[in-house]
């Protein structure tokens, strides 16, 4: 299957930064999107750390790409976390991603935070990640709609993210590793919020 993408970027009118980064390699099948954390030191770090370090390792492995996902974030992780110990207004910088992997007529989606992946097919639009922050645990437990969750006031908390602190490939709370089929009449979106 061939695959074609776009990648549109823009810092938002809040922020004269902008601390999203995005990778895509329609030929390989790897695709990413990556939100610095605003509120943490260097979070355009971070994002540039993760977008650099993914895509290497991603190709560097022969495992299963169940493994290869969680293994590529991880060393992304702990790569941002030892380059935040080497200066004070860098500790704790972070980041949030979403990893798409396509593979024969599967995604193979590594999420981390609360960037998303969407499906874009017969003519719907549904989301497939959840948002790992109080504010997403109340909308996938139905208690707010996806409109205001997305309005929420404290819609950018998260209790998942990478580089604030060292973890390990097989962590339970850490990456999130779901698998889909993938038709070629679909499109899937990968996404931050601003």
């Amino acid at each position: 299957m061939g695959w074609q993408s776009g990648a549109a970027s823009d810092p938002g009118l809040r922020r004269s930064n902008n601390e999203d980064r995005v990778y895509a390699d329609d030929t390989a099948g790897i695709f990413l999107v990556v939100d610095g954390m605003g509120g943490r030191a260097a979070g355009e770090l971070a994002a540039q750390t993760a977008v650099e370090i993914i895509p290497r390792q991603l190709e560097s492995s022969e495992r299963d790409i169940t493994a290869r996902v969680r293994q590529a974030i991880t060393a992304a992780n702990n790569e941002i976390h030892r380059i935040g110990q080497g200066r004070d207004e860098w500790r704790g910088m972070a980041c949030v991603l979403t990893l798409a992997v396509a593979h024969e007529d599967q995604i193979t989606v590594g999420h981390v935070g609360d960037t998303r992946l969407y499906l874009v097919w017969n003519g719907t639009l549904r989301k497939l990640t959840s948002d790992h922050s109080p504010v997403g645990e109340m909308e996938d437990q139905g208690e707010l709609s996806e409109a205001a969750a997305m309005e929420h006031p404290e819609r950018n908390q998260v209790f998942r993210d990478v580089g604030s602190r060292p973890h390990n490939a097989d962590d339970g709370e850490f990456i999130q590793v779901k698998s889909f089929p993938f038709r070629p009449s679909a499109a899937f979106l990968l996404c931050s919020e601003c």
